[in-house]
């Protein structure tokens, strides 16, 4: 097995321990210039070509002009599958729909996503599996967590994706000296409106005290850290376009469940047999004010269910693999 990736991952790797002679680099933005960056996908192309593999699995088949043409172009002896992260694209995107000439065997990352959406083109199978097995990271000195409550919503600050507004009315809503912190796991940009705009209503509130947010890059130890003391998940999607009822997961799924944590979520993502299992849900402001007020208290609102084999490494693995064994 050989891992072909960008330069700017290679600290990433360091944890998994994977020989040298089996990575290799590659930067398809190394260069503005366009002749430049056709000789430098051609290099890609025959060292994929000369080192004789069978099986290529993209970990993102789209939209991607130099996945495009590798579809395109390699030789038809070379089986080709990848990970599709938003199945909307299978049906509308025309760039997608050429690799869909080449690629007709896609991982999505959810059990549900096998069979949410209706696809075009009947020739394309779905197939799931889990990627929620982390290194073992480091843990770092975080902040004094106290006997606060912990609830950490993972990523960068972004309305489009994630709907905060409710959470921050809640909390003005709520006692202030409850023990409750909502933690936003990512690197807030001063100059990004969205940031600017959440810091502003947060002042305004008064709730700067229940919210933690943090001006540097977090590293993966710190992040992981954060996620691992973290007592729940949420991920407070936003459903302006549905897209996370039909199409793709949010990450935060799969870091709570990596976790064993229980997730927090809006009701319309309870026909998701994994969330129905392991979360809590809230459809309005003063359902999720009974769930903050009763998390801060130490009230078990809900056990979670990670006790059967599909969370496992090994049914994981077995999952994965079946595809690529059954297309030899």
């Amino acid at each position: 097995v050989t891992l072909i990736l960008n330069p700017s991952n290679s600290k990433n790797i360091a944890h998994y321990h994977i020989a040298e002679d089996k990575v290799k680099f590659y930067n398809p933005r190394s260069s503005s210039n366009f002749i430049k960056r056709i000789l430098n996908w051609t290099k890609l192309y025959k060292f994929i070509c000369r080192n004789n593999f069978n099986k290529i699995i993209f970990n993102t088949a789209s939209s991607n002009k130099e996945v495009i043409a590798l579809t395109k172009f390699l030789p038809k002896r070379i089986q080709c599958f990848g990970i599709i992260h938003n199945l909307k694209k299978l049906n509308t995107s025309s760039s997608q729909k050429i690799i869909n000439t080449r690629i007709t065997n896609y991982y999505v990352l959810n059990d549900f996503l096998e069979d949410s959406a209706p696809l075009e083109n009947k020739l394309i199978k779905l197939h799931s599996f889990y990627p929620i097995f982390y290194p073992k990271y480091n843990s770092i000195e975080l902040l004094n967590k106290k006997n606060d409550v912990w609830v950490c919503i993972p990523g960068e600050l972004n309305y489009n994706r994630r709907d905060y507004s409710k959470i921050l009315n809640v909390l003005k809503g709520l006692n202030q000296g409850l023990i409750l912190k909502i933690i936003i796991l990512g690197k807030m940009n001063p100059n990004d409106e969205d940031a600017k705009s959440f810091m502003l209503q947060v002042n305004e509130l008064n709730i700067s005290e229940q919210i933690i947010t943090f001006n540097h890059f977090i590293s993966n130890e710190e992040f992981h850290s954060y996620i691992k003391q973290s007592d729940y998940i949420m991920a407070p999607v936003s459903l302006k376009e549905k897209s996370y009822l039909n199409y793709k997961i949010t990450g935060a799924y799969n870091l709570a469940f990596a976790y064993k944590k229980l997730l927090i979520c809006p009701e319309e993502l309870a026909i998701i047999p994994d969330l129905m299992n392991n979360s809590v849900f809230y459809s309005d402001e003063k359902s999720l004010a009974e769930i903050f007020l009763a998390i801060s208290i130490g009230k078990v609102i809900k056990e979670s269910n990670y006790l059967i084999d599909k969370w496992s490494f090994k049914y994981q693995q077995k999952k994965y693999l079946e595809l690529l064994e059954s297309s030899i």
